[in-house]
């Protein structure tokens, strides 16, 4: 069995190295926000809970889908690093942005998410020369990583994918050493609606839904909303493609993460919440899927 856990938006906080003119933008908006309610919401005590949790579950790998920041700043992304750096070793750990990591274009011109979880972002395929999408393939699994997020420029926390990203994306999951494994495709902004208006939805869901028809996956995993959530897709021959997003780990009350279970294409979602006293508790397990991929070995 192949245990992958799923770890999404801790919203790590960190101003250390941070100058005044850093905030001259839109962080000064959103550092308001973490003085006022978010530090509130968010409980970084919560976090050191949730990292002993993992240890103590020794999961074969873990996945990160964004959010490890607040404000884009380098001081949140190196205390979200020191916490990943005593959960696993850099081969059993992926990481990929979210829109609060792409909070301001500066820093996403800069590179400077990247190059902090370079080596989080190893791998043995990539779609192209750019950073994105990009696969780690473990055994009879393939860690297929997307990143939705863009620097909006306004109070919207909305993704996109882009044209030139797709196209690289459905040639990595057709590409033959990916396409026979077992194939989890992480990104940050859930793949269908899951909130009214477009300010925090996916613009180019509809495109990675027919991306996905015509190429199929095993297994969508996101991130964003800061709940549980479950979708379908459909796959290339009808089959349903599951889409899990979980809950926020550090969101106070509702401290969460997901371990998925897999014994050949089986998948079993089995999901952990804090239990108020410093641990974690099962609160529900879902058998996903319970054979092969039609057409497939």
């Amino acid at each position: 069995m192949f245990r992958l856990a799923h770890v999404t938006d801790p919203h790590f906080r960190g101003f250390a190295g941070a100058r005044p003119w850093d905030f001259f933008n839109k962080r000064a908006l959103g550092t308001l926000n973490i003085l006022v309610s978010r530090r509130r919401k968010h409980r970084m005590e919560l976090l050191e809970d949730l990292g002993r949790d993992l240890r103590a579950r020794a999961a074969d790998h873990l996945a990160l889908t964004g959010d490890l920041g607040n404000v884009a700043l380098e001081g949140e992304w190196l205390a979200a690093r020191a916490w990943i750096e005593a959960c696993g070793a850099p081969q059993a750990v992926t990481v990929i942005p979210g829109n609060h990591d792409t909070y301001v274009e500066s820093a996403v011109v800069a590179g400077t998410f990247e190059r902090i979880f370079a080596p989080y972002q190893t791998a043995e395929l990539r779609g192209g020369p750019q950073t994105y999408p990009f696969a780690r393939l473990r055994g009879d699994l393939a860690l297929v990583a997307v990143n939705t997020c863009v620097p909006t420029g306004d109070t919207g926390a909305w993704g996109r994918i882009g044209s030139d990203q797709m196209m690289r994306l459905e040639a990595l999951l057709t590409e033959p050493e990916v396409a026979r494994r077992l194939r989890v495709v992480l990104l940050h902004h859930p793949p269908v609606r899951q909130k009214r208006g477009e300010d925090h939805n996916l613009r180019d869901r509809a495109d990675l839904v027919a991306l996905l028809r015509k190429t199929g996956a095993d297994l969508v995993l996101h991130g964003h909303d800061h709940r549980d959530e479950r979708a379908t897709l459909e796959g290339p021959s009808g089959e349903g493609i599951p889409v899990v997003g979980a809950g926020s780990a550090s969101y106070a009350r509702a401290s969460r993460y997901n371990v998925y279970e897999i014994e050949g294409r089986a998948i079993t979602a089995v999901t952990y919440a804090h239990d108020g006293s410093g641990g974690f508790k099962e609160e529900g397990r879902e058998l996903l899927t319970t054979s092969a991929t039609p057409g497939r070995s």
